[in-house]
């Protein structure tokens, strides 16, 4: 079977290491909420000191990011392993980054991990990215400089302009990214956000139906808020009768108010649906 291929420029939140300086180009909150928070529950659970810079989030929703994780972020802030710093109309660099590496090593933590809003960059003068651009390769050295420091500089998609934010993007190591909620060399299956949803990639059979039908089960306890689930097939190279039941039943469960779309499904799946007579009629396919 083939391994599934992934982007080189891409790091998953749970493989961010010392040296790392990566961007999150996010389009929702919810996309930003499970990747961040998912970035720094690793580097608290690592014994790593996290600070967080923020802009437009109140410092006490990011407490509660953590509670899905199983972290008490109340506790990592009692005890000086997370900080929240508003940035306010200063930039983050201006709070001393270096001094942040030195004082975590000094307290006796594995190292530093920070992470920030850059929508505190809108507030810069209007018509340039120089500062921005400035600040970032600040960061950028530093991180190469000090070694036990990993970095993550957060993009609302929606506040910038795109030709602004590809260059942004570019100066960084990589993309951060989701964790998958599978992950071996048959079945890859990431969340997705524009749309909400799941991308299944690889092989769907005997083996590999329980992982799919775990995280789609993960994927119905999503806020409900959502009412379309998007399944995107586009990297699907097989599935079997056991994976299109798993499939089939997981879109006969989903409440009343919630529609499931399937996007690029593949033709052998559509075969398989008319020979057994299955019914997918509360399933919106897309081509």
């Amino acid at each position: 079977m083939n391994h599934i291929s992934e982007p080189i420029s891409t790091t998953h939140a749970g493989r961010v290491r010392p040296g790392d300086h990566l961007c999150l180009p996010f389009a929702s909150d919810a996309q930003q909420q499970e990747v961040v928070s998912a970035f720094i529950a690793d580097g608290l659970r690592r014994g790593e000191r996290v600070l967080y810079f923020a802009d437009r989030t109140p410092p006490d929703v990011i407490d509660a990011w953590l509670d899905p994780r199983g972290v008490d972020g109340a506790l990592a802030i009692a005890r000086g392993q997370l900080e929240v710093r508003v940035v306010g109309d200063d930039r983050p660099e201006q709070f001393g980054i270096r001094d942040a590496v030195r004082d975590a090593r000094a307290a006796g933590f594995q190292g530093l991990r920070l992470t920030g809003e850059m929508s505190w960059a809108l507030r810069e003068k209007r018509g340039s990215t120089a500062r921005v651009h400035e600040y970032e390769s600040g960061v950028a050295s530093t991180v190469t400089d000090v070694k036990d420091l990993a970095a993550v500089c957060q993009y609302d998609e929606r506040l910038f302009e795109r030709t602004e934010l590809t260059g942004l993007v570019s100066v960084h190591h990589g993309v951060l990214c989701i964790d998958p909620l599978h992950d071996d060399r048959q079945l890859r299956i990431v969340p997705t956000y524009s749309p909400r949803g799941l991308r299944i990639a690889g092989v769907v059979d005997d083996g590999t139906a329980l992982p799919l039908a775990a995280a789609l089960a993960e994927a119905e306890g999503w806020s409900s808020g959502e009412p379309l689930l998007v399944l995107d097939l586009a990297e699907l190279s097989f599935i079997d009768v056991a994976g299109i039941r798993t499939l089939v039943r997981f879109a006969e469960s989903v409440a009343p108010e919630r529609r499931v779309r399937i996007k690029d499904m593949p033709a052998s799946m559509r075969k398989v649906l008319h020979l057994t007579r299955w019914s997918l009629e509360d399933v919106d396919e897309s081509p």
